[in-house]
């Protein structure tokens, strides 16, 4: 049995003429949603023993918040190049790519990628699109994350920001 966290980076900055998408940094919305999702994560029990992140600013401090506050080293978070608003494919194969000693492997990442892989991972349902912040966490039956498929997973719990019901799963 293996679990996957997935999870939308919090809410950043608007790109422009002097800030490329890529180097987008979290506002002061996306660092209080952050730290407030990782305190969600923390409280359930749902800690990491892989993390990996898409290589832009934005996800990098999402993830580093993440880490913070799930006693997950820095030094350990693996970037990702590839998973910069990567396509659901693009996702899944990162995360049949990850190791086997790894039980619980947390993705932080882009829409609409996530959102896609989230709703094609979950054998209950189509999922709505993740909003910033928002996390799904799925139970896999698997033995290797190279097993990983499509409507392979069961949800267990399911959160974003602006949800405000203690004790909700989220789920259904």
């Amino acid at each position: 049995m293996r679990t996957l966290t997935i999870f939308r980076h919090a809410h950043a900055e608007k790109a422009d003429e002097d800030i490329g998408d890529f180097e987008r940094e979290l506002d002061k919305r996306g660092r209080r949603e952050a730290k407030q999702m990782a305190g969600r994560l923390a409280a359930l029990g749902l800690r990491p023993d892989h993390l990996v992140t898409s290589s832009a600013t934005r996800t990098v401090q999402t993830a580093h918040i993440l880490a913070h506050a799930l006693d997950f080293p820095l030094a350990r978070i693996r970037h990702d190049d590839r998973a910069y608003l990567a396509e659901a494919e693009q996702l899944l194969a990162i995360v049949q790519h990850c190791p086997d000693e790894a039980l619980h492997v947390l993705l932080v990442g882009h829409n609409p990628g996530l959102s896609v892989l989230a709703s094609r991972l979950d054998a209950g349902r189509d999922r709505a699109e993740l909003a910033t912040a928002a996390t799904c966490t799925l139970r896999l039956p698997i033995r290797r994350w190279s097993d990983l498929d499509w409507r392979s997973g069961e949800c267990l719990h399911a959160a974003a920001p602006h949800d405000d019901v203690p004790g909700e799963d989220g789920c259904e």
